[in-house]
């Protein structure tokens, strides 16, 4: 009897100094998954609007996320991230850094970074801005502008023939202003005339959603490096 006494106590120690092990390696395994998961709400978008840019990549803690290159003038859309480790680095293929961030971002958010400005003038730089606001007004949507276009002028932005945003000009980041929900004709006029640059005829403002309306390329090109302006949907 003693004998199978002392081995039934044997037995529970062992199971007892098992849960003891086990326990905190399920509550590691959670705190591991649970910030894994916190990035997967944080959403990026990487807008290449420098034209002599090289293509770019993505990287976390030093670790490059894409497979594929972020190129002139194709906005990757919204990306979500894996992780908030840092730095958050833009390089292009060569390996050069173009944009660093060593704070994290906020979950549950969306940003967009242009990449803009001309690398055979030196003026390559870059536009980073956090892509949400407050809901506007029942039957209204909002749109903000800004200004990537490498080597601009100040512009106006007219909507339908209402001036929206005034003498902007390069990375300038307008505040959101709210429009009533319907087709626009955004015009993108050198400041303080009636020239028209460029031109987004017929564009859908929707109740409730967030817009963003920017420029790229530069004045005066009529390559693949024109100046025309495009339009993101931030919500």
């Amino acid at each position: 009897m003693g004998i199978k006494n002392n081995n039934r106590v044997l037995s529970a120690l062992v199971i007892l100094m098992a849960v003891v092990m086990v326990i905190p390696m399920l509550s590691s395994c959670g705190k591991e998954n649970a910030a894994s998961l916190t990035g997967l709400n944080t959403q990026l978008n990487i807008i290449n609007v420098g034209p002599d840019t090289y293509p770019l990549d993505l990287f976390i803690a030093l670790r490059q996320q894409n497979t594929k290159h972020y190129t002139y003038a194709n906005p990757s859309g919204y990306i979500y991230l894996a992780s908030l480790a840092t730095p958050l680095q833009i390089r292009n293929y060569k390996n050069e850094t173009i944009f660093s961030k060593d704070t994290a971002l906020r979950v549950n958010t969306r940003y967009s970074i242009f990449i803009t400005g001309l690398l055979s003038d030196n003026t390559r730089t870059t536009i980073f801005v956090t892509d949400t606001d407050s809901a506007p007004g029942l039957g209204r949507g909002k749109l903000r502008f800004i200004n990537a276009s490498a080597r601009t002028v100040n512009v106006d932005i007219y909507a339908n023939g209402t001036l929206a945003f005034k003498n902007q000009g390069f990375k300038a980041v307008t505040t959101y202003q709210e429009l009533p929900a319907g087709i626009y004709d955004l015009k993108v006029c050198q400041a303080n005339t009636t020239t028209v640059l460029t031109d987004l005829p017929k564009t859908t403002i929707q109740d409730g959603r967030l817009y963003t309306l920017y420029t790229k390329g530069v004045v005066g090109r009529t390559d693949s490096a024109a100046f025309g302006s495009a339009m993101i949907i931030n919500r």
